[in-house]
């Protein structure tokens, strides 16, 4: 918490100094939209180098987790500044309008990215060891395919079709792919407390063999449900970035495109 303070307190004390500042410039004559436009242009060229800065996490420059936060809060300072640049107003060209929009949305969704990489647990592993979206399939695979065998082994040891009755009609399904991802999001368990019971429900008939499959097959029923989770996450992730980072790349061109047109009709005097 006190991190975020300090962190929050230096970037309301830069857009002060930057307001403070576009108000001298304007004070001497002189357009502050020039001032403040190459403030937030030299802002967005330092975001770009965090975000390469990001793809290369080999590279010895400090923690990426600080790299995070410098380009979180950088990212709150280019919004003030944009506020500052278009004088709280909405756009009145159609070039602007498009840049204003882009903007919006890479705003919007780096607001939403800094939530998300506040919300969602840091410690995303399972088994012990940290995982990756592309790795969850094969989790999942060789937990359906050890349920499959408790379940058949059963039946051939017991001669008894509830666990395999049990697997066919619930279990396999939702061994098979993802499920309960918005369940999963908000944060509810229900599903899963719903097939530990149907698991549960079952212990009675069974002998003690009987009942240890039960428990190693509700293990892996949690597993599974544990996976679930890092998918629907990881996921949300994902589609965050293919927002993003398509969305930021668009407004630096415009950007460029929009300082070209503006020096190319101005001189920068009022």
């Amino acid at each position: 918490m006190r991190g975020i303070i300090q962190n929050a307190a230096a970037t309301l004390f830069a857009v002060m100094v930057l307001y403070w500042a576009a108000g001298a410039y304007d004070a001497a004559l002189r357009d502050p939209r020039y001032f403040d436009g190459w403030v937030l242009c030299a802002a967005m060229i330092v975001q770009l180098v965090l975000h390469i800065r990001k793809t290369l996490p080999a590279l010895p420059l400090g923690r990426a987790a600080s790299w995070l936060r410098a380009h979180i809060y950088t990212g709150y300072f280019i919004i003030a500044a944009f506020a500052l640049h278009t004088g709280f107003s909405l756009p009145d060209a159609p070039l602007e309008w498009i840049v204003w929009g882009f903007f919006i949305l890479v705003a919007v969704s780096g607001t939403i990215g800094a939530y998300l990489s506040w919300s969602i647990p840091e410690k995303l592993s399972y088994d012990g060891e940290p995982i990756t979206f592309e790795r969850i399939p094969a989790f999942r695979f060789a937990l359906a395919q050890e349920v499959e065998t408790l379940a058949m082994q059963s039946m051939e040891r017991t001669g008894s079709l509830a666990i395999s009755d049990l697997y066919v009609d619930r279990l396999r399904a939702f061994l098979e792919r993802p499920r309960n991802v918005l369940a999963h999001l908000r944060g509810v368990r229900r599903p899963l407390q719903g097939l530990c019971v149907e698991i549960d429900n079952l212990e009675p008939v069974f002998d003690t063999a009987g009942k240890e499959t039960l428990r190693l097959i509700r293990d892996r029923v949690v597993a599974k449900d544990g996976l679930d989770f890092q998918h629907a996450h990881l996921g949300l992730l994902q589609i965050w970035l293919f927002v993003h980072i398509p969305a930021t790349y668009s407004v630096i061109a415009l950007t460029i495109i929009h300082i070209l047109v503006v020096y190319a009709f101005s001189s920068g005097v009022p």
